[in-house]
């Protein structure tokens, strides 16, 4: 009689893959009878960046960093007219410019937009201006109406509908009818980087699967110290397959018993009939595994990097070129600043200008890399003796410019724009950041 072969079935419990459809994506889906698109799947997109920004760790550096950049170091607003505001404050309840911007900044990282809302008095002055969180925002396709809910995923929910902001002189104002005036009264000022979709899109919406894997090598190694069997080890029972329950409950028991950081060391005892039934446990070798882990995380912080556009040494985050000097930095920031922190100042300068019906309403002051020199107190801090070296440096006829430079940053710390005006040198002027 002839054998057939057996056939084994495997099967692993616990085994939880991390599948790529758990990126949310941007796609947008009219709800036909509700009015608004939804954002993502499940009106999910919003809410999947919000935690992606927290969770990425060079992502959160790069909008925590850039959002420092974009407020600059300080800002000022005229007063809304017909308020008794103190100056800066922006509405009753007390917010100010700066917290405004600072918001803005932070939306404006996060999902590539942000929103304001526009209240207006019984005359249709504008009397108070809010910060409105984007992510509780949804709109129609044309952007012309916007709907306010806290919680976009749950089954019942409370949305408030607001029309799109518009400049309305008083004179037009006095010619609306009742029904219009009280449409207006309360609006939405919605801006977005770009307009190829109905929602905006982040600058880093080509790089969300490398802050995916940066947050997921982060849970990995967390996992590792928490979960080391689960890992690290796979423990084979050679007595049968028994039912479903009951490999959960082994598995279950083993887990709480063995696996964890809190119990590294501890020892396991097992009972059996006989050496052939024994258990055993493997330990998976995996060549060159360190190396492949510290080649992704480089590869996948360049490329959130590539997508800010941004050099990581402006954001704390070292390269491995240890001969980054002051004026590399400098250089770097200035290239940043006009290429990403310029234009995203020229948007939120232009949606309070669109508020105001003006323009030279605001004025960003651009964030200083360092204190400038004070010459007034630079003796002081210097001593007679530092003093006379200092004179005695800049006075120096046989010492090229760039001999006193690199002598000024070593002896005194003065490097940049600093070195250049006691050299008497060009300085690289900033100008305060309005449209």
């Amino acid at each position: 009689m002839e054998n057939k072969p057996t056939t084994l079935r495997v099967t692993f419990a616990a085994i939880d893959p991390y599948i790529e459809t758990h990126i949310v994506a941007p796609t947008e889906k009219p709800q036909p009878g509700r009015g608004w698109v939804e954002w993502g799947e499940r009106n999910g997109y919003a809410d999947y960046l919000l935690e992606l920004s927290k969770q990425a760790p060079t992502l959160r550096a790069v909008i925590n960093g850039t959002v420092d950049f974009i407020t600059g170091d300080d800002i000022t607003i005229q007063s809304l007219p017909d308020t008794s505001y103190t100056p800066g404050v922006m509405n009753t309840r007390g917010d100010t410019i700066n917290a405004q911007v600072e918001s803005l900044a932070r939306d404006l990282e996060i999902y590539g937009g942000f929103a304001l809302q526009v209240i207006r008095n019984a005359s249709g002055k504008i009397a108070e201006v809010y910060y409105c969180d984007i992510h509780f925002l949804r709109t129609n396709k044309d952007n012309t109406v916007f709907y306010y809910s806290e919680n976009w995923t749950a089954g019942k929910r409370k949305i408030v509908q607001y029309p799109a902001f518009m400049h309305i002189t008083p004179e037009r104002w006095g010619t609306l009818s009742k029904e219009e005036k009280e449409r207006n009264y309360n609006s939405i000022l919605w801006v977005k980087k770009e307009h190829t979709q109905v929602y905006p899109l982040p600058v880093y919406c080509a790089a969300v699967k490398d802050c995916e894997t940066e947050r997921c090598i982060s849970s990995y190694h967390l996992n590792s110290i928490n979960n080391g069997f689960t890992s690290s080890m796979i423990v084979n029972f050679n007595n049968g397959v028994p039912a479903d329950d009951v490999r959960e409950e082994i598995e279950k028991d083993f887990n709480e018993k063995f696996a964890g950081h809190q119990n590294a060391g501890r020892i396991a005892f097992c009972w059996n009939d006989n050496k052939d039934a024994a258990a055993t446990i493997t330990e998976p070798q995996v060549k060159d595994f360190g190396d492949r882990y510290n080649a992704l995380s480089k590869h996948t912080r360049q490329q959130i990097f590539t997508a800010f556009r941004a050099n990581p040494n402006l954001f704390g985050i070292p390269t491995e070129n240890l001969g980054f000097s002051q004026e590399e930095y400098d250089s770097a920031f200035r290239l940043y600043n006009r290429t990403v922190v310029e234009p995203a100042q020229r948007l939120i300068i232009e949606a309070y200008e669109k508020i105001y019906g003006k323009e030279n309403v605001m004025e960003i002051k651009p964030f200083a890399l360092s204190e400038q020199v004070n010459p007034d107190t630079l003796a002081s801090q210097l001593g007679v003796g530092g003093t006379q070296s200092l004179t005695a440096i800049l006075e120096s006829t046989t010492l090229s410019v760039e001999q006193k430079r690199g002598i000024l940053g070593v002896l005194f710390g003065i490097e940049g724009d600093d070195a250049n005006r006691m050299l008497g040198l060009p300085v690289q002027q900033q100008e305060p950041n309005t449209v």
